[in-house]
Order: C-alpha cells, then sequence, then structure tokens
C-alpha cells in the first residue's frame, strides 16, 4: 500500500512553503479510495465526523478536532454529513514538529482564529511573510495543543465488532450490555472486560461518545433539542442536556449560538 503513486492534483502543486491550503465542499455519503500524500496533511471538518481508514485501525473524528495523517501514510475516508473541508499541506521541515502518527489535534480558540482568518481570505500558496509568520505560529499551537490518538476508538474484537457498527448506525439504540452479551453468544462481564481493554473504557461511555458526536452534527443542522434527545435514547430533554454539558463544558444552546455566533 506505500506504493500507491501520489494524485496528480498533488504532484501539480508547489511545495507547501510552509503551508498550502485547499478547500472543498464534499456531500454526504462521500468516499476517498486509498491514496496517500507527498506532504504531511492537517484535515479539518466544518461539522460532523471525519472517518479515516488507516492500514492498521481505523480513525474517527469530530468536526472539534484536526486530523493530522503525516506524509506518504496510506489512508481512505469517509464523510456521512455535507460539509466544507480544508486539508492543509506542511513542509517536511515545520511537519517535523507533529506527531510522527495519524492523531487527532484539538482546536484552542487561537488555534480556531487563525485557520478561520486563513480560511475566510481564501489562502491557498502561503507567500506573504505575514501569512508565512501566522502560519508557523499556528503549527507552534497545534504543537502545544497536543494530540490524542483518536476520540472514538474502534476495534476488530470479534465480540465487540458487531457491537460497535450497531451502535454506530443507530446512537440511540439503548440495548443494555447484558443484552448484548445475549446477541453475541458472551456475557456481561466478558464484553465489559474486553471495551476495557481494546477501547480504554466502558460501553456506555463509547456510546455516550457516539450520541454526542451525532448531536453535534444535528445541532449544526438546527434540530431540536427535544428531538434530538428523543433521537438519541434519552428519557427526557433535560438527560440529553446534562450528558452534553457534561461532556462539552456548555449547553446544547449555547454551542448552538456559538456555531451561529462564528
Amino acid at each position: 500500500m506505500n506504493e500507491l503513486p501520489y494524485a496528480a492534483t498533488d504532484l501539480a502543486l508547489p511545495a507547501p512553503a510552509p503551508l498550502h491550503f485547499r478547500y472543498e465542499k464534499f456531500l454526504a455519503n462521500t468516499d476517498y479510495e486509498w491514496h496517500r500524500h507527498p506532504w504531511g496533511q492537517i484535515n479539518r471538518i466544518s461539522l460532523g465526523i471525519l472517518e479515516l481508514s488507516l492500514p492498521e485501525r481505523t480513525l474517527a473524528a469530530p468536526a472539534e478536532y484536526l486530523v493530522w495523517i503525516p506524509a506518504g501514510v496510506p489512508h481512505a475516508a469517509h464523510i456521512r454529513q455535507a460539509l466544507d473541508y480544508v486539508s492543509v499541506y506542511v513542509a517536511d521541515d515545520v511537519a517535523r514538529q507533529l506527531p510522527t502518527q495519524p492523531c487527532l489535534i484539538p482546536q484552542p480558540p487561537l488555534v480556531r482564529a487563525l485557520l478561520d482568518d486563513f480560511c475566510a481570505r481564501g489562502v491557498g500558496a502561503v507567500a506573504e511573510p505575514w501569512d508565512e509568520a501566522q502560519a508557523r505560529l499556528l503549527v507552534q499551537r497545534m504543537v502545544q495543543a497536543g494530540s490524542v490518538e483518536d476520540y472514538l476508538p474502534d476495534s476488530a474484537d470479534r465480540l465487540l465488532r458487531p457491537i460497535l457498527a450497531a451502535v454506530r448506525g443507530q446512537p440511540g439504540d439503548s440495548t443494555t450490555l447484558q443484552a448484548w452479551a445475549q446477541r453475541v453468544h458472551s456475557t456481561e462481564r466478558t464484553l465489559a472486560r474486553r471495551f476495557r481493554q481494546e477501547l480504554g473504557m466502558s460501553f456506555v461511555a463509547w456510546r455516550t461518545r457516539v450520541r454526542l458526536l451525532q448531536a453535534l452534527a444535528w445541532l449544526k443542522q438546527g434540530k431540536a433539542v427535544g428531538a434530538i434527545a428523543f433521537d438519541l435514547g434519552y428519557a427526557t430533554p433535560s438527560a440529553f442536556i446534562a450528558m452534553f454539558a457534561k461532556q462539552t463544558g456548555i449547553t446544547p444552546e449555547r454551542y448552538r449560538r456559538q456555531l451561529c455566533a462564528g
């Protein structure tokens, strides 16, 4: 897979100095087949979830994170929602500051503001001295922001795989772990242990992350909080709001207002 050719569109571009921005609009359920890039790549989406397949794992990223892919790493992509997409190629000398493996990088306010400014001006190749200084500051702030391997980890475990796929497909499904154990011919204790070993969290915690990611997408689309709560399997809107606030530090409506303000 490392022998995948680089895309003609990449080869036609000048080397980033230090960054090169590309902008696209994706339709819902867009797939990109396996490919790789000659430079490191920062991926940014406007809402929802970006799902990347890597040679040894799957990486899922909500819009609140940037996705970093080092140069030459093969990957494929699946995008569920229609969204705006920004790809930033990174010069080799600058990329050496970033992790050597694909990962997620959070967007604290300054990182978001620096990226928003580049995007608002439609900068492609960074050429002006002020833009070069801003680009290098952006990467420095990304380094300071740290990284995580994945927000929503996956597993190829034969017992967990059907459960994970089902929850991803229907986040509002409230089937208990005990009921899942019966379906996959196992025990609740065994599944609980597998979740901890394979994913580093409990079944409920993993399902909560799936629900949060779906809620973020629906809020961006204007869906009512009550309808989101119902569709995600919560008995009351207040139960959903409590989960959302615990995970994000703000209420769903405040999150929506921030989106509108942005």
